[in-house]
This record gives C-alpha cells, sequence and structure tokens, in this order.
C-alpha cells in the first residue's frame, strides 16, 4: 500500500513540475512572422525624396504654364478688392485648382469649390488637400504665390467696362512673374519642400515608392 501511495505521489510531482515549466518555455519561442511585419517602414532618404518632389514640381509646373498661356482665369464676382476665387461662377478655375484638376484631384478641388470657394491654401493645416500641397512640390509660399486672389473694382454704382479684360492682363503679369520666381528659387523651394515632407514619413514613403516604381 505504502509503495502504490509513494508511485502516485511521484507521479502528480512529475506532472505538476511539467505543468509549471510550460509557460516559462513559451518565453524562448521565436515572435510569429507576421508580427515582424507590423514594423515601420524606414524614412526614405532626403535625397529620394527631393527627387520625386522634382518630378511632381515638374508636372505641376507644366499644367500652371498651361494655365498662364491659355489666359481663362477666375473672376472676383464677389465684393470690391482682392479676393481668392478657388472658382468662379462662370467656372473658370484659379491657378491652384486647375493644377489639382490637372493632377487628378478633382475630388479635392470640388470639394473645396463647394465648401469654402474663397479658400487660401496657406491656411490649410490637414486633409487630403494638405497632402497634395507637401507631395506637390512646392512650398506652400510658392502655392500661396501661384494662387493670386482676384480683384475687384469697386461697384458702387456699376460695373466698369473692360475690367475683366485689365484684371486677365494683371493676372498674366503676375503669372510671368511667379513662373520666373519659381525657376529662379527651384533648388531652394525642393530643399524646403523636402524637409516638409520627411516630417510626415508615411506620406514621403508613398510619394518615393510611387516614383521609383513609376521610373
Amino acid at each position: 500500500m505504502m509503495r502504490r501511495l509513494a508511485a502516485a505521489f511521484l507521479a502528480m510531482s512529475m506532472f505538476a513540475t511539467a505543468a509549471g515549466a510550460a509557460p516559462i518555455a513559451t518565453h524562448d519561442r521565436p515572435a510569429p512572422p507576421d508580427m515582424k511585419m507590423l514594423a515601420p517602414l524606414p524614412a526614405p532618404s532626403r535625397a529620394l525624396v527631393i527627387k520625386a518632389l522634382a518630378a511632381r514640381r515638374a508636372k505641376n509646373l507644366a499644367a500652371f504654364r498651361a494655365y498662364r498661356k491659355a489666359g481663362v482665369y477666375p473672376h472676383n464676382f464677389v465684393r470690391s478688392g482682392p479676393l481668392n476665387v478657388w472658382r468662379d461662377e462662370e467656372g473658370h478655375l484659379c491657378a491652384a485648382a486647375t493644377m489639382l484638376h490637372a493632377d487628378g484631384q478633382d475630388a479635392i478641388v470640388e470639394q473645396v469649390a463647394t465648401s469654402n470657394n474663397n479658400l487660401r491654401l496657406l491656411d490649410v493645416t490637414s486633409g487630403p488637400a494638405m497632402d497634395w500641397l507637401l507631395t506637390s512640390g512646392f512650398t506652400l509660399e510658392e502655392i500661396d504665390r501661384i494662387q493670386m486672389p482676384g480683384w475687384r473694382p469697386s461697384m458702387r454704382e456699376q460695373e466698369p467696362a473692360g475690367w475683366r479684360i485689365a484684371e486677365d492682363k494683371r493676372l498674366r503679369r503676375g503669372y510671368i512673374a511667379t513662373e520666373a520666381w519659381l525657376a529662379k528659387h527651384r533648388t531652394a523651394g525642393l530643399a524646403m519642400a523636402a524637409d516638409r515632407l520627411l516630417e510626415n514619413r508615411g506620406l514621403a514613403r508613398a510619394l518615393v515608392d510611387q516614383y521609383l516604381t513609376a521610373s
């Protein structure tokens, strides 16, 4: 009888030891492979970001140049003085909206036109419009130069004859000056745009991957 009790006690002791040791062994197991995929991707190099932004700048600058040459600009029908007009009542887009349209961003163009048609892009701080600005190849200040406000003379009595023709000439002169300024400050503009974009590592990574794949 004593031998049976001793054998049973020994078996229970061995089972308890094995059960208690199991959790310790699990700490030595390697992490599941899919957990490694959750690690954030490294930020792209500054040189690659500048290269991608340079391609974006060239594309958007070409759209701006075509817009300037076409000479179809929006007019400020709202009030006297200067005012940013995203899309006027005749359907004419401003220079910045035209670049977005040429870049396939019609959803942003329409959202701004219907929610805040007098938006100044320099005031944007988040959302899809901000993502586009950061990846446009321009700095926010450069975009602000491109997005010239429309001017309307005093309308106390009646619409001055030919004011829209005069306004188109004023805008065209301003666009020509802006294009020359952008060419002169291209290197500095790209460097600043890259530094700002790199603050959003995911957006910078997506832009570089897109343009490396395309090339």
